[in-house]
């Protein structure tokens, strides 16, 4: 059928799981900062447009002309509710408030803000078929000057954990007047094969005080390679360079290790007289 198909790329193309906020993140690097709290439900993120219609009351004028229809401001929040509360969590719950310089316990409300209430949080979601490793596929969402505007709230339950809602509001700043309150970045996940290292020979022949040189294919390709020799007394090996010592045999390995994993690939030496 011609009209219900679907993109052959639809998997790659699914946002999965509920997602984590985060204080930083780097999308460059896919490094997360600390962790706000876990939630339940997942998190809600609406950017609702005012728009102004210039044309809506001139006589004659089509409502919604395109040319007169301009963008006024952004409302943009992030709603969800969190099921852990630390101190941290709870000063950032309850907006305008400090935290007690005797007691990092005490969490004291006010009712004036400070530029230290604006805090920037991310939340990111697993993204695309690829979505483990170092170059998982991600969406996120970055709101600029979040401050939780629905007001500390704890329903607690009997026999069940307390939850927490939260509703970030982001916001404009004075200094930059037309950057919007959030930025989104959209990464496929990259596939990767499995980490290796290959000697370009397994069995060479060298003479005493003469050298060979050995080469390596690895993955990944900035890995660090460890050279060592079975038996330094026969034959020495320094970042690939093998120096026959004396007559005899050895095993010379090349190693690397990715994700606390070690592999490894090995030659037998031969030194001549």
């Amino acid at each position: 059928m011609k009209y219900t198909q679907i993109p052959a790329t639809a998997f790659q193309n699914i946002q999965l799981n509920a997602g984590i906020l985060v204080d930083t993140f780097n999308p460059a690097t896919g490094v997360i900062g600390n962790l706000l709290g876990a939630t339940s439900g997942g998190v809600n993120f609406k950017d609702t447009p005012e728009f102004k219609d210039f044309g809506e009351d001139i006589d004659n004028c089509p409502k919604n002309m395109m040319e007169l229809k301009k963008l006024d401001n952004r409302d943009v929040k992030m709603s969800g509710t969190f099921v852990t509360i630390s101190a941290s969590t709870a000063k950032m719950l309850a907006g305008a408030a400090d935290v007690d310089g005797l007691d990092a316990t005490h969490i004291i409300p006010r009712n004036d803000l400070n530029a230290s209430d604006f805090k920037d949080i991310w939340w990111i979601g697993d993204y695309s078929d690829n979505n483990t490793g170092s170059n998982a596929g991600f969406v996120a969402i970055h709101m600029r000057n979040s401050l939780n505007t629905g007001g500390f709230q704890i329903q607690s339950t009997d026999k069940d954990k307390g939850k927490f809602a939260f509703e970030f509001t982001g916001h404009y700043s004075m200094s930059a007047q037309d950057t919007v309150p959030y930025e989104i970045y959209v990464k496929q996940g990259e596939s990767t094969s499995d980490p290796f290292i290959y000697l370009n020979t397994h069995s060479i022949e060298v003479g005493i005080n003469e050298t060979v040189t050995l080469n390596v294919e690895k993955n990944p390709a900035g890995a660090s390679v460890t050279w060592s020799s079975g038996n330094t007394s026969t034959a020495t090996v320094a970042n690939g360079v093998v120096t026959g010592k004396v007559a005899g045999n050895t095993i010379i390995t090349a190693s690397i290790t990715v994700d606390g994993v070690t592999y490894n690939d090995t030659c037998t030496v031969v030194v001549t007289s």
